[in-house]
């Protein structure tokens, strides 16, 4: 029994030599900045444990260039005696080195405002590039001036915050802005005020307001997302130098309305670059129609759209015969705006009569489609499966057989009833 026990004792001693040595040779010799991507994929509780590790490890975590307070720290915290804040200040006080990344994101915990602005001040003053905050405040944050002398970010992700922009306020190196449920304050005695971002690329807009207040000079925008927030009419794409830039643009159902509530004109007094446009919540009517033909048409070189999930729409008689009767009077703006489209991608599909009557419209007039991505609603996937795709392969097999030779009206009559 002895030697048995000795036995396995030496086994654990080995081991723990093997895992020794190939932690030494493996591990501690990588390039630091690969221990930090490793330690990026780790939640900062466990981060902060790695400094047990050997001598090696021990001062690594606090020279972690990106730091994330995500629910799975808030969750961590909860279970201890200290408040969140006083953690996260500990972390940062003693951090060495540059601060690259700093995440706030708590659905569920709020902070006081002059916590969140010593976080703020210390990361500006540490060469910070991205910076994200999501806070579960009942009240807007009111960001610090000192964000807006910050010259290092690059990537800016804000929600339920609340800034006034400084005259002549400038982001040289700004690549990504992402707003949400924001508000923007204009200084007093002005109406509009301008913001130079020279170098961004990507603007999302997300739920906020007195956005339209705020000349954007953005030279390099390429993609644009405006989701419930900032009133754009067809005019703005005629006076708005970002409009004629973007190559990608991403609008919902109430943005489309919005386009059409003055009138809607044939052709722009610009030409567009777009290559996709992207529309979610989608609800179809002969307004909304007619605001996305003209979208189209305008845009020669777009050749992607995507329409994320159709709303369920009244389909009375009235109804349909209305959106039946513009479309039979429009072929030839149908024609012109989906002559060019490659590629369809139908979000959230649920199979219903409109959105049946949306693929055989794209399928009539888009002479150059290579591909229709349909992504099922996974809660009418278990239900409505079968069925559909045996629609769908249905649909595929008449486009391959007529292409463009059915007349309009028998298109029109193949969608009267209902799938």
């Amino acid at each position: 029994m002895s030697k048995q026990i000795s036995t396995l004792s030496m086994s654990r001693c080995a081991t723990s030599k093997i895992c020794s040595d190939l932690s030494n040779s493996i591990i501690c010799e990588l390039p630091i900045d690969v221990l930090h991507r490793i330690l990026d994929l780790i939640p900062i509780k466990h981060v902060v444990r790695t400094s047990i590790l050997s001598k090696h490890w021990r001062q690594l975590w606090s020279t972690q260039p990106n730091l994330v307070f995500d629910p799975l720290f808030f969750q961590y915290v909860s279970n201890i005696r200290d408040s969140a804040p006083s953690i996260i200040h500990k972390i940062i006080m003693k951090h060495i080195g540059p601060i690259l990344g700093f995440h706030l994101i708590s659905k569920t915990d709020s902070f006081a405002q002059s916590d969140v602005d010593q976080f703020i001040i210390f990361v500006s003053n540490h060469g910070i590039q991205k910076l994200t905050l999501d806070m579960a405040n009942n009240e807007k944050y009111v960001l610090p001036d000192s964000i807006f002398t910050c010259a290092t970010l690059t990537h800016l992700k804000l929600s339920r915050c609340f800034f006034k922009l400084p005259v002549g306020t400038k982001f040289p190196y700004l690549v990504s802005l992402q707003l949400e449920n924001s508000t923007i304050d204009s200084p007093v005695g002005s109406n509009i005020i301008s913001l130079v971002l020279p170098m961004l690329e990507t603007l999302e807009l997300t739920c906020c307001a007195d956005v339209d207040c705020v000349d954007l000079v953005c030279p390099k925008l390429v993609s644009l997302s405006i989701l419930s927030s900032y009133r754009v009419t067809f005019e703005c794409f005629n006076v708005n130098p970002i409009f004629t830039v973007i190559k990608h643009l991403c609008l919902d159902g109430s943005s489309l309305k919005n386009l059409g509530s003055y009138h809607v004109p044939d052709r722009l007094d610009v030409s567009l670059t777009l290559q996709s446009l992207r529309i979610c919540d989608l609800k179809i009517s002969v307004k909304r129609i007619i605001c996305a033909l003209c979208l189209l048409r305008n845009s020669p070189n777009l050749i992607e759209l995507d329409i994320d999930e159709v709303v369920k729409v009244d389909e009375t008689i009235c109804h349909s015969e209305e959106l039946f009767d513009y479309l039979s009077k429009a072929e030839n703006q149908v024609n012109e705006a989906l002559g060019m489209i490659q590629t369809v991608r139908l979000r959230k599909f649920k199979g219903t009569t409109t959105e049946m009557y949306l693929i055989q419209v794209i399928l009539a007039h888009s002479p150059k489609l290579e591909r229709m991505i349909i992504e099922q609603c996974k809660k009418s996937h278990s239900t409505n499966g079968p069925k559909l795709r045996s629609n769908l392969l249905q649909f595929s097999n008449w486009y391959q057989s007529k292409r463009l030779t059915t007349p309009w009206k028998d298109l029109e009559n193949s969608c009267s009833s209902k799938s």
